[in-house]
This record gives structure tokens, C-alpha cells and sequence, in this order.
């Protein structure tokens, strides 16, 4: 199977186009693309322009609301509920986002919580956004159900992402947790199959409970650290469903059906620095902190020891140069839908690379 590198602005303005021409308007359009296309810079694949099918099938479905217009229905001066009437997780982010950094700058801490939205995407984009360079930002999502307490035989909740960002002085401008609550995403798993690639044992379970590598068998995901995943994926429902009254993990639609809202809650907080000390001290101790990590001694082989984020960073800093790498199933599925709506694709496999 061959890969290609597509530029990443290009790949952004193409998504873009994509989603004007399915009946979005220009600057909603451009925040989904630009949500989608970060996650294939950071090489969060299962996050990228593989969602672009999937979204644009709810869309067309009716599943996700282009008529939403976001409201608050509950506002202080240091939080707001957003209910998303159904709307995209990528356009209730922005508005999110925005909120939760206006009052930041002005109360110092914030947290906005979402209700009746859908997938999300990254949270590492939400995060880093709200954090910018004076905060530490803080996203999570529930999700439809995908994992359950270890030893049941029935999943329970979903695999709540959540994601944590501050900028660590100029050197290290990505400092960034983000992770699910199953032992990897979903989308992973169907990434790897959709480059043809083995799916490691240990990731999915089937209807018995047992182990699989096929993804058509899934029917829970794993947690990450046994019943500490489990804990933490009910402290994520707490933050994003149950301050916002949204719709529990037991009770929200499958993601993927076309027709049907997912029902996802979210929640997006801002903590300002300078609530706490001066933003330059803290930057400072910060780098120093990540030069101490970086001077551990380390196994042969192993390289240097790396904060979070530090690898996704790297790989954004490559990929903006060097072009996002997309496998060729996908560029078909890109490649398809671009001629039902109209939409220039002859760019995508313009290069071919060997890069992985």
C-alpha cells in the first residue's frame, strides 16, 4: 500500500472546501478542518481527515445540526453551560474555548461545560488552545459507550478523553497530556486497519469477553491501568455530564450513526497563570524542569526521556514541513467524496513517500 505526503495547508483549504460544499458555512468549515488536519500533524491519525467521512455522513444525515447556534443557557462570571443543541463538537468547541478564555483573563479561572454535542475530536487541540501562552487549558468529552469496569461483560461508559496544556517556556512551547481513558482510541485501531497493519493484542475485547485483533469483533476497548482507567473515565463523566445535565455514557447515541445526534457532554477550563505567580518565573521553572527530564540517565537504545507531548510536537514540526503522510485507502475515500461534492482533489496524490 503506497503513502502519500500531502501538504498540510493544502489538505487544510481541500477539508475545508469539503465541508462548504456540504452545506456548512466558510468559518465553521474552516474550524473543522483546521481541527482534523492538527491531529494528522501531531500523527494522531485516528483523529485526522480519517473522521472527514464520518463526519460529513452525520452531517448529511441530520445527526449533526447546521442550524445550532450554540447557546448559553447558564453563565457566571467564571463558568457558562453550552447547549449544543446537536450541533458539531468541533463548532461548540471554538465557542467554548472562546468563553473560557475571556473569563480567565478576566476572573482568572473558568470552566465551561457542553451538553447535546457530538464528537469532539483531538482534545489536544482543545487544550492548547485554551491554555495559549499564559494558561493551563483542560478538555475532556464523554463518549458513547466503548469500554467497560474490568471483568464486565457489558461496557458502561465510554473510553472520556481528556487532555491538559500549558506552554513550558519557548523551548517547549507543547507541553500536552492527552490521552482516552481505554488503553488506545478507537480510531487507532481502525487506523491501523485501514493501513492494513496488525492491531496488537491486548487493545479490544469481543462479545465473550475475550481478547481480538479484528476490529469488525470489537465490542468493548480496554481500560488504560485496569480499574484506574475505569476511575478516571467516571471522573471525566462528572466534569463534562453531570455539571452540564447532559446525557450519561450509558444513554448517548453511537458516534457513527448518521442520523442521531451522539449526545456527547464536554468540558473546557482555563486556569490563568498569573492568578498563582509571575507568568515568566513559571515558564522558567517549567524549561527547567523539562532540561532535568530530558538529563536522565537512560537505558541503551532509549534515547532521551521525553515530557508529554514532546513526540506529537515533533511530529507537527516534520509534517509541516515535510507534508502530512495519508495511506492510500484513504486518499480513495478523500478522492471519492470530493467528486460527489465538486471539490478539486487532484493534489492529494500528487506525491508519493516511503514515510510511515
Amino acid at each position: 500500500m503506497q503513502n502519500y505526503a500531502v501538504n498540510a495547508k493544502a489538505l487544510e483549504s481541500f477539508t475545508k472546501q469539503i465541508f462548504t460544499a456540504a452545506g456548512l458555512q466558510e468559518k465553521d468549515a474552516a474550524s473543522v478542518a483546521e481541527l482534523l488536519v492538527h491531529a494528522d500533524l501531531r500523527n494522531v491519525r485516528s483523529h485526522g481527515v480519517l473522521r472527514t467521512v464520518p463526519y460529513l455522513e452525520k452531517i448529511r444525515g441530520g445527526g449533526a445540526s447546521k442550524s445550532s447556534t450554540y447557546p448559553v443557557i447558564r453563565e457566571t462570571a467564571n463558568t457558562a453551560v453550552i447547549d449544543a443543541q446537536g450541533g458539531l463538537g468541533a463548532l461548540v468547541g471554538e465557542k467554548a474555548v472562546q468563553i473560557c478564555r475571556e473569563k480567565a483573563k478576566e476572573n482568572l479561572i473558568s470552566m465551561v461545560v457542553v451538553k447535546n454535542s457530538n464528537h469532539f475530536g483531538m482534545g489536544a487541540h482543545w487544550a492548547l488552545k485554551l491554555a495559549g501562552d499564559d494558561m493551563i487549558g483542560f478538555a475532556c468529552s464523554n463518549t458513547d459507550l466503548t469500554m467497560g469496569p474490568p471483568g464486565a461483560k457489558e461496557p458502561f461508559m465510554g473510553n472520556n478523553p481528556f487532555a491538559f496544556a500549558f506552554k513550558a517556556g519557548e523551548k517547549y512551547p507543547e507541553f500536552c497530556v492527552d490521552m482516552a481513558t481505554s488503553l488506545v482510541a478507537m480510531g487507532k485501531c481502525k487506523d491501523l486497519a485501514k493501513r492494513g497493519k496488525e492491531i496488537p493484542s491486548g487493545w479490544m475485547l469481543d462479545k465473550n469477553g475475550n481478547d481480538t485483533t479484528n476490529v469488525e469483533d470489537c465490542y468493548m476497548m480496554t481500560t488504560m491501568a485496569g480499574h484506574k482507567g475505569f476511575g478516571i473515565a467516571l471522573v471525566i463523566e462528572l466534569f463534562a455530564t453531570l455539571l452540564s445535565g447532559g446525557v450519561l455514557s450509558p444513554d448517548i447515541n453511537n458516534q457513527d450513526l448518521p442520523d442521531t445526534p451522539e449526545l456527547s457532554s464536554q468540558c473546557f477550563a482555563c486556569f490563568n497563570i498569573s492568578a498563582f505567580r509571575d507568568l515568566t518565573e513559571f515558564q522558567r521553572d517549567a524549561e527547567n524542569y523539562i532540561d532535568r527530564l530530558h538529563a536522565l540517565p537512560m537505558k541503551e537504545g532509549m534515547g532521551a526521556a521525553k515530557y508529554p507531548g514532546e513526540i506529537e510536537y515533533g511530529c507537527k514540526q516534520i509534517n509541516a514541513k515535510e507534508g502530512v503522510v495519508l495511506p492510500e485507502t484513504l486518499v480513495d475515500d478523500l478522492t471519492k467524496l470530493a467528486e460527489e461534492l465538486g471539490v478539486d482533489a487532484a493534489f492529494l496524490k500528487e506525491c508519493v513517500t516511503d514515510r510511515q
